[in-house]
């Protein structure tokens, strides 16, 4: 049974350790998300508990599952925290000058040296106080993250999302090879050597298909790969050292080619990959974020040429 006592001594810190959790399922990325330490997510997790009269949550292996009391008031408790949040972003006139929030952008780590800085370039400008916090995006919460304002925008590949998230292109881009100079002088390549050749594919999952696997299903396209890498840093160092080639959208090849590697046509059409602004509806009711979305979107359009400048 749950005290009125123990509720009144609740704080708002030990909400939002319960909410990340919640989101998170482990007590590590919480404590990344709250940049504190994991035995400070164990002791507030204590406190829970003994204030609350649940286990809350129940590990299993590495994961931190919420029982059933815990899902039943989370919603509840993450509406009350969005909203309190939402409160607190517009007390007082909004003055993009002088505005001092803190805005954070969940963006796909490999689109994040494509945007970020432009992002930054651009605000630095028109609203030189903000601060931008860059966060790994979570594409299973992604909703959820939106609607508890854990996250304020998310740029991520098109997904099938709908109402409450709003969404918008801010880029479209074909596909295209990345290799070696040295192992491809000749710079182009028919189909079939493209399917003789070793690949390198990227994803920070283990498993699963990769981005432009998706895009080949229709075509019957079968390839060899032979490595799996977690960042294209990694991939195209790897590209330098052994005649193998990554296939990726041509918007983010531009970001990686030097001296020793070569961007070359993927010998066949495949579609484009589009990539998105996303945002939950509820900030079209907030002064602040409402404009911190239309010059987002106006900043990353112009970037990549999707929509021109008024």
């Amino acid at each position: 049974m749950i005290s009125l006592k123990s509720i009144a001594q609740l704080d708002l810190n030990l909400l939002k350790v319960l909410e990340a959790l919640y989101q998170h399922e482990n007590m590590t990325r919480t404590a990344e998300a709250l940049n504190i330490t994991p035995s400070a997510v164990s002791h507030s997790v204590k406190r829970l508990r003994e204030a609350l009269g649940d286990p809350l949550f129940t590990r299993q292996g590495s994961t931190m599952k919420p029982t059933p009391v815990c899902r039943r008031v989370m919603p509840e408790i993450i509406s009350t925290l969005s909203q309190l949040r939402r409160s607190l972003q517009t007390l007082g006139a909004f003055d993009p000058l002088s505005a001092s929030q803190t805005v954070v952008l969940a963006i796909h780590d490999a689109l994040e040296p494509l945007f970020f800085p432009s992002v930054l370039a651009y605000f630095s400008k028109v609203a030189p106080n903000l601060e931008f916090h860059s966060v790994k995006i979570e594409r299973d919460s992604l909703p959820m993250q939106l609607e508890s304002g854990a996250i304020d925008f998310a740029i991520d590949v098109a997904r099938p999302l709908s109402n409450p998230i709003g969404h918008d292109l801010i880029a479209s881009s074909g596909f295209c090879c990345l290799g070696g100079k040295k192992y491809f002088p000749q710079r182009e390549l028919s189909v079939e050597h493209y399917r003789q050749l070793n690949h390198i594919t990227v994803s920070n999952r283990p498993t699963g298909r990769v981005l432009e696997d998706i895009a080949f299903a229709t075509l019957g396209i079968n390839r060899t790969v032979k490595a799996r890498c977690q960042s294209y840093a990694t991939a195209t160092s790897l590209l330098t050292q052994q005649q193998s080639i990554l296939t990726l959208p041509r918007s983010l090849a531009n970001a990686f080619t030097d001296l020793e590697l070569c961007i070359m046509p993927l010998p066949f059409e495949v579609p484009n990959v589009d990539t998105h602004l996303y945002w939950h509806q509820h900030t079209q009711a907030d002064g602040f974020l409402a404009w911190l979305r239309e010059h987002l979107l106006n900043s990353l359009q112009s970037q990549t040429g999707t929509k021109k400048e008024p």
